[in-house]
C-alpha cells in the first residue's frame, strides 16, 4: 500500500444523497480510486428519500463514507443510538467523539455536534462541552512524547477567530465555536474541515504555537465548505494527498511557505491545564476566555469583531536558511558576502550543486532589495565561470512554494547538453500537467511575481527565461526531476534530494574540496 492517501472531503450534504455520490463516482473514476470521503457539517436534511436505494441495495456508494453526528435536535432521529457504527453499505458514522487511525496510519480526529451554550454541563445528543473536546486532545496525546500533530480535524463549527491575521481580510461573518479552537491549537491537524456555514473558504496555511518556544511545529490549513448543491455554485468537495504525519519527515512537516499566517488563535490556549473536577469555575479557567478585559492584546471594533494583531518581524534565528540561524548548515558553506552567500545543496544532484541565497531573511527572487540583487547577480557570474572551467553551463532555478527563505539553485549540465534544456523542461511541465511560459527578454521576476506569489522559475544558460505561476500544487522536485532525466545529466535516481544525502563528516569533506576550487572565482574573496 503506498503511503499516500487520497482523500475527499464535502460540506452539508442535507439529505442531497444522489448528487453527492454521483458526483463522488465520477471523479472516483477519473481521478482516483479515493480512500475514503469524509462528511461534515448537516449530512442529513428535511428530506432522506434519496438514501434509500443505497440502504436496499439498488444503489452502491463507491467510495467509502464517513460521517460525523447531529448539529439539530431534529437530526438525532436519523443517527444510531450506537455510537459509531455502519449506517448502509460503504456509509458510516464515526460517533460523538475520537481519534479515526486508516490503516495506513492517517490520523483522523473528529467531534460531532455543536458546542453547548452551557458549556460546563453535560451534553447532550447534538452538543459538545469541555469535557469532549479535552478527551480528544488526550486520545491524540496519548503515547505519543513526541506529538507532531494529525492529519485532518472534522468539526462541523467552524473554530472562533480562524479568520484573524488572514491577509486577505475576509468581511463575511460566521458562528465559531471557542472550544474547537481550542482543540484545533491542542492537536494541530494539518488539515481542518468545517460546514454549518454554507460558506467555501481556505485558510492561508498557519503555523502552529510552540509550547516551549523553540520548537519545530507543523503548519495547519482550515477549509470551510459550502453545501452540496448549492445555488451559488461555491465549492463543496475538496480533495487532499496526505503522507500520513507520523511517515513524514519532519523537516518536510517543517517547510513554510509564502502565504504563511502566525496561529490565529492565541498561544494563552496551550497554557490549558485539564482538570477533572466537576465544578464550573475549575472547568472554565483553562479556556481562553474570548470576553476577557484582561486581554489587554486585543480590542473590539463597531461591529463587535475583533481588531488584528500586528504580525511581528520574522524570527531569522528560526529559519534554516538564513546566515544568522543556529538551524544553518554552516558546515556547508562556500563563499559569504556582504548581502549574499554561497552554499552547497543538501543531498546535492552533483558535487558542485549550488544554492545562491540572501543573508538575511528574504522570501524570493521576485522581492529582493537592489544591494542583495546586485550581489546575487554577482555570484551567478562567479558559479558560471567555475563552471566553465570543466566545460559546463548554469541552470538556475527557484521554486517560491513551500519554502520560506529565498534559494536560487545552481545545476551544471556539460556544455554539450545546452540545446535539449529548453525543451526537456517543457516536456517535464506538460507530463505535469502545467504549463512553463517563456518570459520575454530583460523582464524583471518583481514586475510578474508581487510579494506572495507562489512561483517557479527557471533560467537557462542561454539566457531564456521560463516561469510557472503556481496556482494549486506543484510537483516539489520538478527542477531536479527535469534536470536527472536521461537527456540531460542521465541521473534519474538522484531526482530526490533525500536518496542524495551524505553524512556530516561526508558533507564536511566535500564543502572543503569545492571551497578550494571556487577560491579563486569568489567574488567575496
Amino acid at each position: 500500500m503506498s503511503d499516500k492517501q487520497k482523500v475527499l472531503v464535502c460540506g452539508d450534504v442535507r439529505g442531497n444523497f444522489k448528487a453527492l455520490f454521483t458526483k463522488i463516482e465520477v471523479i472516483n473514476k477519473k481521478s482516483g480510486p479515493f480512500d475514503f470521503l469524509l462528511c461534515v457539517g448537516n449530512f442529513f436534511g428535511p428530506t432522506n428519500i434519496e438514501l434509500e436505494p443505497y440502504k436496499n441495495g439498488m444503489r452502491h456508494i463507491s467510495v467509502p463514507t464517513y460521517v460525523i453526528g447531529p448539529n439539530t435536535e431534529a437530526d438525532v432521529e436519523h443517527y444510531p443510538d450506537i455510537d459509531g457504527c455502519e449506517i448502509c453499505p460503504n456509509l458510516t458514522y464515526l460517533g460523538r467523539r475520537g481519534l479515526y487511525n486508516s490503516s495506513s496510519g492517517l490520523k483522523i480526529a473528529y467531534i460531532s455536534g455543536v458546542e453547548n451554550s452551557n458549556s460546563a454541563r453535560s451534553s447532550g445528543a447534538y452538543n459538545f462541552n469541555q469535557t469532549d473536546v479535552t478527551a480528544i486532545r488526550d486520545i491524540c496525546l496519548k503515547g505519543q512524547p513526541s506529538f507532531r500533530g494529525v492529519d485532518i480535524l472534522l468539526s462541523s463549527p467552524w473554530p472562533q477567530d480562524v479568520t484573524n491575521l488572514d491577509p486577505n481580510n475576509p468581511q463575511f461573518k460566521y458562528h465559531g465555536s471557542k472550544l474547537v479552537a481550542w482543540l484545533a491549537a491542542h492537536i494541530k491537524p494539518r488539515y481542518h474541515i468545517s460546514g454549518l456555514e454554507d460558506i467555501h473558504y481556505e485558510r492561508p496555511p498557519y503555523r502552529n504555537h510552540a509550547p516551549n518556544g523553540d520548537s519545530i511545529e507543523i503548519a495547519s490549513r482550515f477549509i470551510g465548505l459550502a453545501s452540496v448543491g448549492n445555488t451559488q455554485k461555491k465549492k463543496w468537495l475538496y480533495a487532499l494527498n496526505l503522507t500520513p504525519v507520523d511517515r513524514t519527515r519532519l523537516c518536510d512537516l517543517a517547510l513554510g511557505t509564502t502565504d504563511e499566517t502566525q496561529s490565529p488563535y492565541p498561544l494563552s490556549l496551550l497554557n490549558s491545564k485539564h482538570s477533572n473536577q466537576a465544578d464550573d469555575s475549575r472547568n472554565t479557567q483553562f479556556f481562553y476566555d474570548m470576553d476577557s478585559k484582561d486581554d489587554k492584546k486585543r480590542s473590539k471594533n463597531r461591529d463587535g469583531g475583533f481588531h488584528k494583531k500586528p504580525r511581528p518581524e520574522f524570527d531569522q534565528a528560526k529559519c534554516w536558511f538564513c546566515l544568522s540561524s543556529p538551524e544553518v548548515s554552516k558546515h556547508l558553506v562556500i563563499s559569504v558576502g556582504t548581502e549574499v552567500y554561497l552554499a552547497l545543496a543538501k543531498g546535492g544532484l552533483v558535487d558542485d550543486h549550488f544554492l545562491i541565497l540572501p543573508v538575511t531573511h528574504h522570501a524570493s527572487l521576485s522581492i529582493l532589495p537592489d544591494n542583495v540583487a546586485k550581489e546575487m547577480k554577482a555570484f551567478k557570474k562567479a558559479v558560471a565561470k567555475y563552471y566553465a572551467s570543466t566545460d559546463r553551463v548554469p541552470v538556475f532555478f527557484e521554486r517560491n512554494y513551500k519554502t520560506s527563505h529565498c534559494q536560487l539553485q545552481a545545476v551544471p549540465v556539460h556544455k554539450n547538453q545546452e540545446p535539449a534544456l529548453k525543451e526537456t523542461f517543457e516536456e517535464f511541465s506538460q507530463s505535469s500537467n502545467f504549463q512553463l511560459d517563456e518570459l520575454p527578454p530583460r523582464t524583471q521576476l518583481e514586475q510578474i511575481a508581487p510579494a506572495g506569489t507562489p512561483y517557479f522559475y527557471v533560467e537557462l544558460p542561454s539566457g531564456e527565461m521560463l516561469y510557472h505561476r503556481i496556482r494549486k500544487s506543484f510537483p516539489i522536485q520538478f527542477g531536479r526531476e527535469a534536470l536527472a532525466s536521461d537527456r540531460i545529466l542521465d541521473m534519474s535516481d538522484r531526482a530526490d534530494w533525500k536518496d542524495c544525502q551524505l553524512d556530516k563528516e561526508e558533507e564536511t569533506q566535500l564543502a572543503k574540496k569545492i571551497r578550494q576550487q571556487f577560491q579563486e572565482y569568489d567574488p567575496a574573496a
